[in-house]
């Protein structure tokens, strides 16, 4: 035990049995605790400090969001014009298709983990809930699982987003024909849409470090 101490913390004194002396050995330290990183751009959370085309931007945000521009658009709003244009995307991925609630928040929490998107990911997992997403199959999205274990409507969209959004960016004939017997041509592309504008919305979040919150449902590592 005292030896195995000694490797881990300090140092160990070995003979090396080609030269018959004595050599140091020096263990690598014990890993700190991780630090929490800080957001490396300031978030705007208050429209008085915005000029005209930045409160203009709030308000067309805010519009449809309960009165608020938050969450990504605190990052977004430093370029006013860039966040007023996605949030009409988002009005209409998330106000205006003709997905089901609990399927739209499915495809929106895949869409999360497969880009490692803490902020989205904690969000989004509470409406899916909320809209009838079982726990079961977020458990699944979250651990990259086995389709096999989800209804087929389900087991749909995981796949369709896992294989655009893997390693070929391509999602193949039957998952497709599959998908679009089921949707038809516009709730396709509606779907084709959505999952690029959250993979947008992933990059400004991890880019800037936006943190989740203490209590938020964490993602679990998992291997790439």
């Amino acid at each position: 035990m005292h030896s195995i101490l000694a490797d881990c913390r300090g140092q160990v004194n070995r003979r090396d049995p080609a030269v018959g002396s004595l050599r140091i050995l020096r263990a690598r330290p014990l890993p700190g605790p991780v630090e929490e990183t800080a957001m490396r751009i300031q978030p705007i959370t208050d429209r008085d400090t915005l000029d005209a085309a930045g409160k203009q931007a709030w308000d067309a945000i805010a519009e449809r969001r309960g009165g608020r521009a938050g969450g990504p658009f605190s990052v977004l709003l430093h370029s006013p014009a860039a966040a007023e244009r996605v949030g009409r995307v988002g009005d209409h991925v998330r106000f205006d298709t003709a997905f089901d609630p609990a399927e739209r928040e499915l495809a929106i929490i895949t869409t999360a983990r497969e880009f490692d998107v803490e902020v989205e990911w904690a969000g989004h997992c509470q409406l899916a809930l909320q809209a009838g997403v079982p726990e079961a199959t977020i458990e699944v999205v979250a651990n990259r699982g086995d389709v096999s274990a989800l209804t087929p409507r389900e087991a749909e969209i995981v796949t369709f987003i896992r294989e655009l959004v893997g390693p070929k960016r391509r999602v193949s004939e039957m998952t497709f024909k599959s998908l679009q017997s089921r949707l038809g041509d516009r709730t396709m592309v509606d779907l084709a849409v959505l999952v690029g504008y959250y993979a947008m919305l992933g990059c400004a979040l991890n880019t800037f470090e936006m943190p989740s919150g203490p209590d938020a449902r964490p993602l679990p590592p998992i291997a790439r």
